[in-house]
Order: C-alpha cells, then structure tokens, then sequence
C-alpha cells in the first residue's frame, strides 16, 4: 500500500479509530495532559509534584496548573506525605479511580472485540506493526531534539 493510500485511509477511518462513542465524554470532559497526567498517578500511586514533572517531562508551572484543576474536578488530592511532612504528593480520589476503571474497561472491550476478530498470527503481526511504529516514531522524536538545539537563522527581507 503507498503511503499516500495509507495517509487516505487514516484520514477516513481516524473517528472509527480514536473515536468512537464512547470516548466522546472523555474527550469533552479532560484535555490530553489531564488524561496523561491521570494515567502517570494512576500507574505509579502516590507522586510528588516534581515527579510528576518528571514523568510527563513538562515545568512545574504546567503541572501545577493541571493538578490544580484535577483537584478542583475532585478526580486527584493533594496531602503531606506520611515519611515527610515537607512534601506534597498528589493521590488519585475515588472518582479519579471510578473514571480510570470506566475508560479501562470500555478500551478492555474494544481489545477483545479486535482479538477476538484475529487470528493468532494476525495478532502477532499487528504487535510487531504497533512496535515497529513505535520504534519509528520514537527515534524521530529524538531526532527533532537533537536539531532543536541548533538554532536556525533565518533571513527576512526587509523593503
């Protein structure tokens, strides 16, 4: 398949894949890095600001600003630490659990209904496809890190 009938298929076909009715809610209701930073607490637990940082490779500013309106949407906690008193960590709530446990359950769903439609050596191709993809696109994102930090001059005409 040519890339460009592949780039005319995912454009068809990318509601079928990264929307489907019941991910509707979830969009409407978090944006990509409430969602990410719910998955990084839900994954490792109890996390201080700076390892949340850390995880979702983004300033403290940022991370403040999102964890404060996920507290405010009762979905995380702040509390001092039990070892210590200093810090700050941040906890999922309940309803950050029951939201998790929801939208785990609907993608579980999904999973198997695709399992289930493959065989087994169509599902050992589609995994060696998803980390090969993986693989491309992670190298091409340290690629752009790398020329980032060469600055580019660019010339502007000026009349």
């Amino acid at each position: 398949m040519k890339s460009n009938n592949i780039y005319d298929f995912i454009i068809r076909n990318i509601k079928t894949f990264f929307y489907p009715e019941d991910w509707l809610e979830l969009d409407l209701n978090f944006s990509k890095t409430e969602l990410m930073t719910l998955l990084v607490v839900e994954r490792q637990g109890e996390l201080s600001m700076s390892q949340i940082c850390d995880a979702m490779n983004m300033p403290m500013s940022t991370a403040t600003g999102i964890v404060d309106r996920m507290v405010k949407k009762g979905i995380l906690q702040r509390e001092r630490s039990e070892t210590d008193r200093r810090i700050v960590v941040v906890n999922m709530t309940e309803k950050g659990r029951e939201i998790i446990e929801h939208y785990v359950g609907v993608l579980n769903s999904y999973l198997e209904q695709i399992e289930a439609s493959l065989t087994e050596e169509e599902q050992q191709l589609l995994y060696k496809i998803f980390l090969k993809i993986a693989d491309i696109l992670s190298r091409k994102g340290k690629a752009e890190d790398e020329t980032a930090s060469v600055p580019l001059i660019n010339k502007i005409e000026i009349e």
